[in-house]
């Protein structure tokens, strides 16, 4: 084994790892790591080093699923292998050729819009997910490092890691920013998107208005066919049984047609 694939070995690894965990265990953790280095120290002991996304996601794994990612390194290298964690995003390899084009700071709506005839722009408005709260200016604590993981989960497979994402927490600690940043990148993954951010007041008044004026009928093709329903503070429809219901035969329509829920909560 003097030509090691890691990529191989540890796609190995990590498909070993999945039979033994939950989807959602694997989107937010596992799946966040990669092989760094690989060592072969002597005829019969390898040393492979983990790079893991975030201090967190390291701390995680280390604790929880050590041993299992041992085993399964183990017995795709066919020998004993010492592991070793550390904090280090995976890096991108490009071609010579895309090396020379110059590559921008970063991927700006404004190319977004360059190449989307405005539609990534069009659908933010519909859609009232503010653009500016994003995974980038979200500030990562020991309070809400958890909840972070599981939004970062679902927002790389949006209705496959939690589903729905319930964050709970005081006021101040970042759940509208998390919900937003979730939908602002299941919009980026696909500008089509149909995703809409609301408060529980505002769907409460959605379906009161609806009753009112006899038009349920275009209150459930507004929320129904969403790939995406954010509710902020979903706290305010406890008490109120017609539009729990609703919010039930809602939930139900958005899930089961592949769309992703996030509520928030104090």
């Amino acid at each position: 084994m003097e030509n090691i694939d890691k990529n191989q070995i540890w796609h190995e690894v990590l498909e070993s790892v999945k039979v033994s965990v939950s989807p959602a265990i694997f989107s937010t953790w596992l799946s966040q790591t990669h092989l760094a280095e690989i060592e072969k120290l002597d005829e019969s002991r390898f040393s492979a080093k983990i790079g893991c996304n975030s201090t967190f996601i390291k701390s995680t794994i280390e604790v929880r699923y050590f041993g299992l990612i041992q085993d399964s390194l183990i017995k795709s290298l066919g020998t004993n292998c010492d592991l070793i964690f550390t904090v280090k995003q995976k890096q991108l390899i490009v071609s010579d050729k895309s090396q020379s084009l110059p590559a921008p700071l970063f991927d700006t709506q404004e190319t977004q819009q360059t190449n989307n005839g405005g539609q990534f722009f069009e659908n933010i408005k519909l859609s009232r997910v503010n653009p500016t709260l994003t995974f980038e200016n979200y500030a990562v604590s020991g309070s809400n490092q958890m909840a972070w993981a599981a939004a970062e989960a679902v927002a790389q497979r949006p209705a496959t890691a939690y589903n729905p994402l319930f964050i709970y927490g005081g006021v101040g600690v970042g759940k509208t920013h998390l919900m937003n940043a979730v939908g602002l990148s299941i919009i980026k993954q696909n500008n089509s998107a149909n995703v809409l951010k609301c408060t529980g007041e505002e769907f409460t008044n959605d379906i009161v208005e609806g009753i009112r004026n006899k038009t349920t009928q275009s209150f459930r093709n507004k929320y129904r066919k969403l790939q995406g329903l954010l509710i902020d503070d979903i706290q305010f429809i406890a008490g109120k049984d017609s539009v729990q219901e609703e919010f039930f035969h809602t939930f139900n329509a958005v899930t089961q047609a592949g769309g992703q829920v996030i509520l928030t909560s104090d």
